[in-house]
């Protein structure tokens, strides 16, 4: 009898363990349907655009109806201090900027960003108003990268509309006239600039915010506060600054969603960002800044002879020091480097510091270094690339810099090897805001965040 009553009690324990087995099976799915609900998702479309294979998906962070700490790290409105919060520290991106666009062989390749993905936090449009959501619109592979899903709704341009005959055609969703391909004749390729009614290239640009722990592969600015150091003992002192901003299109804001386009985010170009920075840093000053970029016009063209400047689009230096600056930013290149070769490019730019140090000779000067144009585009049909010298501009700065921080105040910011440092993880498409030679709000983003590392050093993360 006594083993009849253990052999039963065994059983039951047994049937016990297996229903509760069984149920711990049954609750997954419902915890998956709670989270596609979450998002407003019907839980059974979302399954059937999940892909079945485990081996090449990794998973970040699931959306639940409680809150992250990563959530307060989210965007969906320009945010000064996120925005500038440097990409080289910290371990989180802000509305890192990526490009989605159909390969040669019509797929969509993985996506890199800066750094290999740890978790998301959120991927939107560029203009921040849409949260897509993950494994239904995208999902991030074990590499870190981003996926887009087919049937998602991450818009995607199709390769025959971002490289095509010269057929006359325009690509409506971008809003611009095609350019043309570089080496090969009879090709174009899409361009577009963001404007009121536009978003441009942006049409195609997701902004994706994403936790990371890997190394950073960007040369990290040097820091150059003792060559400006009368800029910054008057903001130490609370003394009121002006701040004034010359050079070409970039510098005139082009591509930045704040000026030419009014359209959101808007963020401001990156000299106007340095500025706002500076004045929250020190709000015991007053920061008055001015923009003088003139689109169009070069180095040579902020030259001075016999007390006129020179050029066809001449920037007027007698008018920078109108303004008593504290500060000039003085940022050429992407117009010079068709064909100005480097030496007669730095020439130019010591001729500008000679001047304004001449006739404003407390102003402290800081260089920006340009980034680079598309290199795939030429001005004319089947002409050579527009992207002739610039990558040879930084090692012509640094070689004529030391003499111009013992004669003057003058620090070179090198824009320049932090965007080419950038493209082994990512392409120009992802930085640009037109296709062809002007960032987007992303690309003036890393503008400031390399000046403001350059004027007072180790720029920390502010949010």
């Amino acid at each position: 009898m006594k083993r009849i009553l253990s052999f039963i009690l065994c059983a039951a324990m047994v049937f016990t363990a297996i229903l509760s087995l069984a149920a711990c099976n049954v609750d997954e799915p419902i915890v998956e349907e709670t989270e596609a609900a979450t998002e407003g998702t019907d839980p059974t479309e979302a399954a059937t655009n999940v892909p079945t294979s485990s081996a090449t998906k990794k998973k970040t962070n699931k959306k639940t109806t409680e809150t992250t700490d990563l959530d307060e790290h989210d965007l969906d409105a320009f945010d000064l201090a996120k925005y500038l919060s440097p990409v080289w520290a910290g371990e989180i991106s802000y509305a890192e900027s990526a490009f989605v666009k159909e390969s040669e062989n019509g797929r969509v390749e993985p996506i890199s960003l800066l750094y290999p993905v740890d978790e998301i936090i959120s991927v939107r449009s560029a203009d921040l108003g849409t949260l897509y959501v993950e494994d239904v619109d995208y999902y991030v592979d074990d590499n870190g990268d981003i996926v887009i899903l087919p049937d998602g709704n991450i818009p995607v341009l199709a390769y025959e509309d971002y490289i095509f005959d010269n057929d006359g055609r325009t690509v409506t969703a971008a809003g611009g006239k095609p350019q043309y391909v570089a080496g090969q004749p009879g090709k174009q390729f899409v361009y577009g600039e963001i404007s009121t009614a536009n978003g441009g290239m942006s049409h195609w640009v997701i902004a994706v915010t994403y936790k990371h722990s890997s190394d950073c592969i960007l040369t990290t600015p040097e820091g150059k506060s003792d060559e400006l150091e009368n800029f910054i003992d008057k903001l130490e002192a609370g003394d009121d600054v002006t701040i004034v901003s010359i050079g070409d299109s970039i510098t005139e804001g082009w591509s930045s969603s704040g000026v030419k386009g009014k359209r959101a985010p808007y963020c401001p170009p990156y000299n106007e960002m340095v500025a706002d920075y500076i004045q929250s840093m020190y709000e015991d000053s007053t920061v008055e800044f001015h923009n003088l970029g003139i689109s169009g016009s070069t180095a040579g063209g902020g030259t001075i002879s016999n007390g006129q400047p020179n050029g066809s689009n001449p920037v007027l230096l007698d008018q920078v020091c109108d303004y008593n600056p504290d500060l000039v930013m003085v940022a050429y290149g992407m117009n010079d480097g068709g064909g100005t070769n480097p030496n007669d490019y730095a020439n130019r730019i010591d001729t500008i510091i000679k001047y304004i140090s001449e006739k404003c000779p407390d102003a402290c000067i800081v260089i920006v270094g340009t980034t680079l144009p598309n290199l795939e585009m030429s001005w004319s049909d089947g002409g050579n690339t527009i992207g002739t010298y610039h990558a040879q501009y930084p090692e012509a700065l640094a070689a004529r810099e030391p003499d111009w921080a013992e004669d003057y105040n003058v620090a070179v910011a090198d824009v320049t090897t932090v965007n080419i440092d950038m493209y082994e993880r990512k392409i120009y498409q992802d930085v640009t805001g037109s296709n062809s030679n002007h960032p987007n709000d992303y690309m003036h983003r890393i503008y400031a965040q390399v000046i403001l590392q350059t004027i007072f050093g180790n720029l920390a993360p502010l949010a």
